[in-house]
């Protein structure tokens, strides 16, 4: 067991040594090379999620129409106000349930990419009563400009 353990450790120093002596050089020379190209320090942010704190009531949901740009990343931080419900755009793949609100239940978290410009209906995936197929809201997704692409 010991050996196995020394010989383990012998390996590792060996690729450490041959890792850091043949590759470290040309990693610093890309990294310098790609801190001087122009744009790169703003293509290396990644862009903060558009969140939207949600209510779902029977039978809406509170704001009824949300708009973002194409290409961003939303958060819908959802509450219901009364009984079950749920979000479902088909458009994106989302579908989660909102379960009953108990005091202090944090809100269901929905995190997506509005990857296509449209209008997509919001619906609610839970049955809550007579009116459930009359809530519905509205993601409008707007196009990135040409230039901003």
């Amino acid at each position: 067991m010991r050996f196995q353990q020394l010989v383990r450790a012998r390996v590792l120093l060996f690729r450490r040594r041959a890792v850091s002596s043949t590759y470290l050089p040309s990693l610093a020379a890309i990294t310098i090379l790609m801190a001087t190209l122009p744009g790169s320090a703003q293509q290396a942010e990644v862009a903060e999620p558009k969140v939207f704190e949600v209510v779902a009531r029977r039978f809406s949901f509170e704001p009824a129409t949300i708009e973002v740009m194409e290409g961003d990343t939303v958060r819908l931080l959802v509450r219901s106000a009364d009984g079950p419900h749920g979000v479902e755009i088909k458009a994106f793949k989302v579908k989660k349930a909102v379960p009953r609100a108990k005091p202090g239940d944090s809100a269901v978290t929905i995190e997506f990419v509005a990857a296509a410009a449209g209008e997509y209906p919001i619906l609610c995936s839970e049955y809550c009563g007579n009116g459930h197929k009359d809530m519905t809201g509205t993601l409008v997704v707007k196009a990135k400009a040409k230039g901003d692409q």
